[in-house]
């Protein structure tokens, strides 16, 4: 290798280990203190956010839910539900710092796949849900979230509740993220819901649970 090669080959070298380096160590300076340095150089800490602030845009997630109809305004079939449901969201506005009780707002969609245990019969279909993060308490995270969607389903075979395969279901509740890992947590939340045709077919009484 003759000598502009050593030369080019140097500076090549140089310009990917500046590319690589350079970048973190910036974004490691930025959060160190100012003013002289200690006599001992302390390792570097990260000054990271709760767990819960610790990802991107999108989140992931999958639930089970069993769903039982209440006496409100009726109870003729006692219909109960097991129900699957994947989520992907967005979250849209995240300020985990924010003066407002609410720190985080995400847009989930959920699918919904499951079956009545009685009086029998399928459903599958789509919700999109608003959720509202509130303040965290170390790595517990409660929230709020309401939404609606179409379902399919062959209950209305078996219930008098329901009228038509085309439903609705619109719900609201809270829940609680309880974080074990930056990023991932495990889920326990109580939604009350509604399910009706919306006035597609009558009679349309539908039902709560």
């Amino acid at each position: 290798m003759n000598r502009v090669s050593t030369v080019q080959f140097l500076v090549f070298v140089f310009a990917i280990w500046t590319s690589l380096v350079t970048p973190a160590y910036c974004r490691g300076a930025a959060n160190l203190p100012s003013g002289p340095s200690p006599v001992a150089a302390q390792p570097y800490q990260s000054t990271a956010g709760p767990y819960w602030a610790e990802h991107g845009r999108l989140t992931f997630g999958f639930q089970l839910g069993l769903a039982l109809e209440n006496s409100i305004p009726r109870d003729l079939s006692h219909i109960n539900m097991i129900i699957a449901q994947p989520q992907i969201g967005m979250i849209v506005w995240n300020s985990p710092h924010s003066r407002l009780p609410i720190k985080r707002f995400e847009l989930v969609s959920e699918g919904i796949l499951g079956g009545s245990t009685h009086p029998g019969g399928e459903l599958f279909g789509t919700s999109l849900l608003f959720r509202f993060g509130l303040k965290p308490m170390g790595r517990f995270v409660p929230y709020i979230d309401a939404g609606s969607g179409p379902v399919h389903t062959t209950i209305d075979t078996r219930a008098s509740e329901l009228t038509g395969s085309t439903q609705f279901l619109s719900q609201g509740g809270a829940g609680l993220q309880c974080f074990f890992a930056p990023g991932r947590a495990v889920v326990f939340e109580y939604r009350y819901f509604h399910m009706s045709n919306a006035g597609l077919q009558p009679p349309n009484p539908g039902f709560n649970g």
